[in-house]
């Protein structure tokens, strides 16, 4: 069968696989009452205005304070919103799903079990994922996983936060993630684009081009990393030619990036850098050819986004538009031990729990999207344990409490007892003696700054040769 319509049926599968799991164990939409008050989930109240617009003084919240490990209750909660369109979202499902059963099977959470809840929403427009959200912390979930892009991390923010409840997102990358007024409550397992931004300029700098242009998507990841990119590159003595932002849409199929290209390629730089999703990365190279912005005299050095790693878009643009492209990619640290070990158990959680996703399909097959969907799986199943951790030292569920405590358990310290995923139990008996621990993730040492961002992690540099990725190399900061 050939690649292409093979990947797109597994993406199929998965989505139908993921819909079949979620309304198995009931979460996939229905509560009570749900039909009865239709009217109003179609059109959901918006939540107050959020943590960007208000200082912590003057941020309305709703205590939950009351809300401590109680005896009588038979399970401690953590929520996850899930994003059906998403690829990245089922790996990210089932690695916390893992991280979960790992810790129930270590004893739980100070001998309660953990359980996760889930909701879901068929795409990522806001509308569709505030009620599911807001349906978790009605249920009394105080620490949530978003596993979605940096955009919906953004605005679930304006509900998390002023309910007093923490969320760990795990595949945010925007720099704008970093400056919400939060109360500390939004913290990430993966790291800040920043450290992709100021990697592509020194890409270019190595490379002595001295002129490149910007085709970026208008939404918190696109205009966080053209900003950091830009005054990386401006720093190093280059010159941002054109910077041309376009809209961010459900689809791109009707869309006509002429006019944005006739501004992008009139300076002719020697670089032009492409900061998109995979459906609009696709139309861009393929139009930047198709509208002869390409000849024999002149074709810049294309660089792409972490979008542009990926299967589809390999396969669906004319190689010889892109070879040659270059492009950054975050990934998993290599060679390291805690990954391979995370990525073994995986494996064979997969396969014991008969796992026919797209995503099972990549790990055995080696493809290169497998390669993401690693690096996220493991963000995922770092922000449980790194949760599971911090109520444990807290003795609580409230999220301030947690969050003062997420610090605490994760970075290292003097004498900090190191511990290694699926080591629940060692790290637990650690903080229940009054012992400082540091929790070192399957997706790498899990440092958090005193906004809540990972310090560390790793860019593969990727070229596209002869129709095929190649990993040039790979680089670890800080």
């Amino acid at each position: 069968m050939h690649q292409t319509m093979r990947f797109r049926l597994f993406a199929t599968i998965a989505v139908v696989f993921l819909i079949g799991i979620l309304c198995q164990h009931g979460i996939f939409a229905q509560q009570k009452g749900a039909k009865s008050s239709k009217k109003s989930s179609e059109k959901p109240a918006l939540p107050p205005s959020g943590p960007q617009g208000q200082s912590k003084g003057q941020q309305k919240t709703q205590s939950n304070s009351s809300i401590v490990i109680d005896n009588n209750q038979q399970t401690i909660k953590i929520g996850m919103n899930l994003v059906e369109s998403d690829p990245l979202d089922l790996p990210q499902w089932r690695a916390a799903q893992l991280a979960v059963e790992e810790i129930n099977a270590a004893g739980g959470v100070l001998g309660k079990k953990l359980d996760l809840v889930v909701a879901s929403s068929p795409n990522k427009q806001y509308d569709k994922v505030y009620p599911g959200m807001k349906r978790l912390i009605d249920s009394g979930v105080t620490c949530l996983i978003v596993p979605d892009g940096s955009e919906l991390t953004i605005k679930a923010a304006n509900l998390t936060v002023v309910r007093d409840v923490l969320m760990v997102a795990t595949s945010s990358t925007s720099p704008e993630v970093t400056s919400l007024k939060d109360n500390d409550l939004v913290w990430r397992t993966s790291p800040s684009d920043i450290f992709q931004g100021r990697v592509v300029a020194e890409l270019l700098d190595s490379m002595r081009f001295k002129t490149a242009a910007v085709i970026y998507i208008d939404n918190s990841y696109g205009n966080g990393l053209f900003t950091n990119f830009r005054d990386a590159f401006v720093k190093k003595g280059g010159a941002v030619s054109s910077a041309i932002k376009y809209p961010s849409m459900t689809t791109y199929r009707d869309y006509d990036f002429k006019a944005k290209l006739d501004s992008l390629y009139k300076s002719k730089p020697q670089a032009v850098y492409v900061i998109s999703d995979i459906e609009d990365g696709i139309k861009i190279t393929m139009q930047s050819q198709i509208y002869g912005f390409f000849t024999k005299e002149y074709k810049p050095q294309l660089i792409g986004c972490d979008a542009n790693y990926s299967n589809d878009f390999l396969f669906a643009v004319n190689p010889s538009v892109i070879e040659g492209m270059l492009g950054l990619s975050y990934v998993r640290p290599q060679n390291y031990p805690n990954h391979e070990k995370f990525l073994t158990r995986f494996k064979k959680y997969l396969v014991d729990s008969k796992d026919s996703s797209n995503y099972a399909f990549n790990v055995l097959d080696g493809l290169v999207d497998a390669e993401t969907m690693d690096t996220y799986a493991s963000t995922a199943y770092d922000a449980v344990y790194v949760i599971a951790l911090a109520i444990t030292k807290a003795n609580s569920v409230v999220a301030a409490e947690v969050a003062k405590n997420m610090r605490l358990i994760a970075n290292n310290a003097t004498q900090a007892e190191m511990i290694n995923p699926n080591e629940f139990a060692k790290g637990a008996a650690s903080l229940q003696k009054g012992k400082r621990i540091n929790y070192t993730g399957a997706s790498g040492p899990v440092e958090f700054d005193e906004k809540g961002d990972v310090t560390g992690g790793s860019y593969t540099v990727w070229r596209v040769s002869k129709g095929r990725y190649t990993v040039t190399r790979v680089i670890s900061f800080p």
